[in-house]
């Protein structure tokens, strides 16, 4: 691919209009649409939804829009000769949904440690968080356990729960629901992207042929606790971290008697090295498990076998 339709496609999704790209680039603007048509012919995907305004990304686009912002500002701070060129960002990738307090934690104390370290925090489907650690769009994901992989390494951190997301005031804090019956019988937030706990949520409800009522679809999952707030409904999600409930506004309700909890842990790539901070990070991260973690991760303890 050319940089400078990279240069380009990334400007358009910064500014959302092409007119607006063209004149940051100081380009015309057919030179930024050929640009964008010739990334769009060589993956053979369409990248930006046209139609809407402002313009949106489609999965495809998003995906190399992850993958290429990174690089794009890289050059940028390199062309200025500006010295974050010889400190590229600690890039972590957690899956959308996630509602983890561990990495704030552990970045504010990277910050401590080394003042000049950035770091950047990138989000997606389960799938786009793994391509980034596979591709080396971000050093490594807070994530689920992948499951045997060739390509991973998983070190596990701490069992997360999911949680019903309510109001400080809502029955269920008191009493806890005993029945998914009685989670449908309330309007839900969710997001409109398909997690895992959505998707196990939705199948559940399906077998059990319990009708529900989606009162809100968020793109963005950090706008949840004020819609829950609000009254619009309840959210459900991976608990995410053991002290949760000192830090989120809503109340929490533990749903483990009635879906599944999963692994979470740190998955990095098997071919790639980490830099000294991300290493770190990685260290803080760790140091933040509860006591009875496990000590090694799955690669480790197998090359001891």
């Amino acid at each position: 691919m050319d940089i400078k339709e990279l240069r380009s496609f990334c400007m358009v999704v910064k500014l959302g209009s092409f007119s607006k790209a063209s004149k940051a680039l100081d380009l015309g603007q057919p030179a930024v649409s050929k640009h964008i048509q010739r990334l769009e012919a060589e993956l053979g995907r369409q990248l930006l939804e046209r139609e809407t305004r402002p313009l949106s990304l489609t999965a495809a686009g998003n995906s190399l829009y992850r993958m290429a912002e990174p690089f794009v500002e890289g050059l940028a701070t390199l062309d200025h000769g500006s010295s974050l060129a010889m400190s590229p960002p600690v890039t972590v990738a957690v899956p959308h949904g996630f509602t983890g307090h561990v990495l704030p934690v552990a970045a504010r104390d990277l910050r401590k440690a080394i003042p000049t370290t950035r770091i950047r925090v990138l989000s997606g489907t389960k799938e786009e968080v793994f391509e980034l650690v596979q591709t080396g769009g971000a050093d490594f994901a807070i994530a689920p356990d992948p499951g045997a992989s060739r390509r991973f390494d998983f070190t596990p951190l701490y069992p997360s729960e999911r949680v019903l997301i309510t109001p400080r005031d809502h029955p269920f804090m008191s009493h806890p629901p005993r029945s998914l019956e009685e989670v449908a019988r309330h309007p839900l937030i969710l997001p409109r992207f398909q997690t895992k706990t959505r998707a196990l949520l939705e199948s559940e409800f399906r077998r059990l042929r319990i009708p529900y009522d989606i009162a809100v679809e968020l793109d963005s999952i950090e706008l949840l606790e004020r819609y829950v707030e609000l009254g619009l409904g309840l959210g459900v999600g991976l608990r995410g971290a053991a002290d949760m409930e000192s830090w989120i506004r809503p109340g929490i309700v533990s749903l483990s008697h009635l879906l599944p909890s999963e692994m979470i842990g740190l998955v990095r790539s098997r071919a790639l090295p980490l830099s000294q901070p991300a290493a770190m990070l990685i260290d803080l991260l760790q140091g933040q498990k509860p006591q009875d973690k496990p000590a090694t991760s799955r690669s480790s303890a197998h090359r001891r076998r």
